[in-house]
């Protein structure tokens, strides 16, 4: 029979490492069975799922068991004769680790192992989220609880059964961070058809109890579908959805509370402290935003742009300009274009009534425009007249703060993948692949536009700054055109 010759120094190193590491059985009870397990039984699932389950496999359980046994020869005495190969005469497999006259280097790899378990379950699964009162001790939120500072939050939902209460538990967390007092909620509910309209009514009446004031409008037969193409519609969609998010602003139009700060969020899942992030980025800032992810990608990729205009990727780290992917990568605040992805932080003032403001904003309150005669989303129209109409406007996007449509894919980005022993993956294994990845296939992934570009009504934007210059938005110097040709 064949064989490939391979030199006895080689030999004796793989020997070595099998003793370590055990036998192939080993690899396939300890890595690969929980593994598979990580794969398909938790929210695992996006292009970096095969290595990321391997890797939770073998630090939640292949080396802890692997240390324990190793543990367990020292204590048990397995240890006192060796063959050449450096197993047990007296134990194989799992416990064919010993630590008795042992060499020096097994030992320190022992040990270097046996620190790094107990790192990964004292440290390692650490929640990603800062505790609410570290947050509340940053001068911003110092200054607005001096001030008294009051919050308008507005939300609408439309088949939420499955998301709403993890909505209502952070929300109400934040508001008594916030204080109860301090804060208006709106909510507003359309043609859901399930439970969503029952469980708001619930929420209400426990709003009531926290003496928080709050307004829930449900609606029935809101959409009004066309009689043509009835969902499908996109400028009958757009115009739709600004009535919606103009319903749920209604009562702030309506109240004489001089509001400071503007929260609107979709019906995302989220974790109460990424709104208290929000409002610390949204200082001196128009606007500010998070992350939302939906599936493998991000998810509002139609409106976010980069600060110059730019289309983004829907994957991670999402931006086409090497130091806006850096500050994704450290979880930092960067400029953008536009933005919205799930939760947006603005000043509350040009939404006010007129005898309210203590601004600069002149003229009628802000709305959701309606769209124009091209295609574009609600979302974007508003910061672009906020943009339109503001001297020196800032975006900003905190890319910390990761919302997601589902509790599914909320526990994937906002908790899994932001946890200290999954971060350490990251850097040594995805940051790095994926920068092979941007090299050939960045600019493939980027939004085209609707229908992959082909929609020759989607509206384009002009009058964005230059990229790689320090040139400022114009005021009133955006402007709307309907794509005519690809």
């Amino acid at each position: 029979m064949f064989r490939i010759p391979i030199p006895s120094t080689i030999r004796r190193w793989w020997a070595y490492s099998r003793s370590i590491l055990g036998g192939y059985h080993e690899y396939a009870i300890f890595i690969l069975l929980p593994g598979l397990y990580f794969r398909f039984s938790c929210p695992i699932f996006t292009h970096n799922s095969a290595t990321l389950s391997l890797y939770l496999a073998t630090v939640f359980c292949f080396l802890p068991i692997k240390t324990a046994a190793a543990l367990w020869s020292l204590v048990a005495g397995g240890g006192d004769s060796r063959n050449h190969y450096g197993k047990s005469r007296y134990s194989t497999g799992l416990l064919a680790t010993p630590l008795k006259r042992t060499s020096p280097w097994r030992a320190a790899i022992w040990i270097v192992i046996g620190i790094f378990v107990v790192w990964t379950y004292v440290y390692g699964t650490a929640s990603p989220f800062p505790e609410a009162s570290e947050l509340v001790r940053n001068p911003v939120l110092l200054e607005h609880r001096s001030s008294n500072a009051s919050y308008f939050i507005a939300a609408s939902f439309w088949n939420n059964e499955p998301v709403l209460d993890h909505w209502t538990r952070e929300m109400t967390s934040l508001i008594q961070v916030l204080g109860p007092q301090n804060v208006y909620l709106s909510l507003t509910e359309n043609d859901s058809e399930d439970n969503t309209a029952s469980m708001l009514l619930h929420y209400a009446r426990e709003l009531t109890k926290l003496q928080v004031p709050h307004s829930l409008n449900i609606t029935r037969e809101l959409r009004g579908y066309p009689s043509n193409m009835p969902w499908e519609n996109i400028p009958h969609r757009m115009a739709y959805m600004a009535n919606l998010r103009n319903g749920a602003l209604q009562p702030l139009y309506e109240n004489t509370t001089p509001f400071r700060t503007l929260v609107l969020m979709n019906d995302v899942v989220f974790h109460h402290t990424d709104v208290l992030k929000l409002i610390i980025a949204s200082n001196g800032k128009t606007m500010a935003c998070s992350v939302d992810m939906d599936g493998a990608t991000l998810y509002d990729q139609w409106v976010l742009r980069d600060s110059c205009g730019r289309t983004t990727t829907g994957f991670w780290p999402f931006f086409m300009d090497s130091e806006d992917r850096a500050v994704v990568r450290r979880g930092g605040v960067l400029n953008v274009g536009t933005c919205w992805n799930g939760i947006v932080v603005l000043d509350a003032d040009p939404f006010l009534n007129a005898t309210l403001r203590q601004g600069s904003w002149t003229g009628d309150p802000l709305r959701f425009p309606q769209p124009p005669d091209c295609i574009i989303s609600e979302c974007a129209l508003l910061p672009l007249t906020l943009i339109n109409r503001t001297s020196d406007p800032i975006v900003v996007m905190d890319s910390s703060v990761v919302v997601a449509y589902t509790v599914r894919w909320w526990k994937y980005y906002a908790v899994w993948l932001r946890m200290p022993v999954v971060r350490l993956w990251m850097r040594v294994f995805e940051e790095s692949w994926w920068r092979v990845w941007w090299i050939f296939f960045g600019e493939g992934l980027r939004w085209k536009g609707l229908d992959d570009g082909k929609e020759m009504g989607e509206c384009v934007v002009e009058g964005w700054p230059e990229c790689g210059s320090k040139t400022a938005w114009k005021k009133g110097g955006v402007r709307l055109k309907k794509k005519i040709t690809e």
